[in-house]
């Protein structure tokens, strides 16, 4: 499971890193459910073969997030230096 930091263009476009859009292998044209989880915003791809069944499968995401960020180096302080940064900016 990939994870990495992107940002927002001034068009509200989210770019998908290189490596993750390979591993899954993305097209463009593909579509996402975008789910609104509080301060979570969570992308779920429509491909027509597997729906998400219910909120443990987010559980279960969330749960392998964290994993994939610890052996890559990304702690929760980095994700919260990020997040300031971001306040810091558009204050």
């Amino acid at each position: 499971m990939g994870i990495d930091i992107t940002r927002m263009t001034s068009k509200g476009q989210v770019v998908i890193p290189r490596d993750i859009r390979r591993d899954k292998r993305l097209r463009k044209g593909e579509k996402f459910v975008v789910y609104d989880m509080g301060e979570n915003i969570i992308l779920k791809r429509v491909d027509g073969l597997r729906k998400a069944k219910d909120i443990r499968e987010f559980d279960s995401i969330f749960s392998s997030l964290w994993k994939a960020a610890k052996a890559k180096g990304i702690t929760k302080a980095d994700i919260a230096s990020e997040i300031r940064a971001y306040r810091e900016e558009h204050a």
